[in-house]
């Protein structure tokens, strides 16, 4: 099978997002958020069943970076912190669904038990 012609593509603005969303929960996180609307740190540790509260602090600090989750903390007491997708984060999200598509039609299964899904939505 040959390869269709390609424009030449640099990778290199990629570079800082694709370190951060290729960590191993990186993209999950994005799909419990975007599957809620927000979520707590426990409600994400909860979901995530075996990342330790440091993995998931860290992998929350790179997203926020990335600018792909948005931390807010409430003015109640105590304060409570959720965690929202921003714009990006949704549309990051938007576009991992035709790669999940795609992993599901070449091979990949769900694992049973699976606490995470991506909640298509029907057009």
């Amino acid at each position: 099978m040959e390869k269709p012609a390609h424009t030449q593509i640099c990778f290199c603005p990629l570079h800082g997002i694709l370190d951060t969303i290729s960590k191993k929960w990186a993209l999950m996180v994005i799909a419990v958020i975007g599957n809620s609307g927000s979520a707590g740190f426990n409600e994400l540790k909860r979901a995530l069943c075996n990342v330790s509260s440091k993995t998931l602090s860290n992998t929350l600090k790179d997203l926020e970076a990335q600018n792909l989750v948005e931390r807010k903390v409430s003015d109640t007491m105590p304060p409570t912190v959720q965690y929202y997708l921003t714009v990006s984060g949704w549309e990051l999200r938007e576009l991992l669904i035709p790669l999940l598509e795609w992993v599901q039609k070449n091979g990949g299964h769900e694992e049973e038990g699976c606490p995470i899904h991506v909640t298509l939505q029907k057009e």
